[in-house]
This record gives C-alpha cells, sequence and structure tokens, in this order.
C-alpha cells in the first residue's frame, strides 16, 4: 500500500486535500491521516479481477473483521466507481480503511488480482 498527498495550495474555507491510497488490502490501514476530517469524495478504482468491498471506518485503529464498518463500498471488478457528499462526511476519530472479497466486517481475504485503488477529496 502506497498513500499519497496532494493540497489545494490554498488556506481558505475552500482548502481541500486529495489522499491517494493504492493497492489497499484487507490488513487495513490505521489513522494513515493523523487527524479528524470531512471527506467529500471517494473515488474507488478496482483494477482487480472480482468484486471489492471498500471498508471505512470512522476509528484510529478499528479492529478488522470484528468492528463494522462506518461507509462500505461494493465495487464490482475492472470498475471505477465515483462517490460524493455535497455536505460531506465527518470522520471525528480519525479514519481508516481497509478492503476485501466479503461484505460486513469480514476481512478473511484481500480483492482478487491486481489491486484497488481509493482517492479521498476531504478536508
Amino acid at each position: 500500500m502506497a498513500v499519497s498527498y496532494k493540497s489545494s495550495g490554498a488556506s481558505s474555507v475552500f482548502s481541500v486535500q486529495c489522499v491517494d491510497v493504492t493497492d489497499i488490502e484487507n490488513t487495513g490501514l490505521n489513522d494513515f491521516l493523523a487527524k479528524t476530517t470531512t471527506v467529500y469524495s471517494i473515488d474507488v478504482d478496482n483494477i482487480g479481477s472480482g468484486v471489492a468491498y471498500v471498508k471505512i471506518y470512522d476509528s484510529k485503529a478499528p479492529t478488522y473483521g470484528t468492528t463494522d464498518p462506518d461507509i462500505m463500498l461494493r465495487v464490482s471488478a475492472t470498475t471505477h466507481n465515483i462517490w460524493t457528499v455535497a455536505q460531506g462526511v465527518p470522520f471525528s476519530s480519525g479514519i481508516s480503511m481497509m478492503a476485501s472479497q466479503a461484505d460486513g466486517p469480514d476481512a478473511a481475504a484481500a480483492p482478487a488480482g491486481t489491486g484497488t485503488n481509493v482517492s479521498f477529496v476531504l478536508t
């Protein structure tokens, strides 16, 4: 997994950041911003050969495989989807994520194939 950050560069109420996470797995990525945030857009590119469930948690360290995700997005194989929420979704504890082949809290198997990439637009 790799995480990259891009900022709008402006310091105002319109200042946003783009965070790209490549090849997210079922092992999870804890508190990858190290801050609270509001998410306005989630872009998922499932380049793998099977369905991927991207699970996002309002938590610094969820127990993957047990903790129910706050947001779960199903993305079919070789599909690119974008979800946008105009008012934003607040993450007041921190933001963590993982992806697996199963829905719900299950973390048994990573998405099949070459990977799942996720991008966020947030403050």
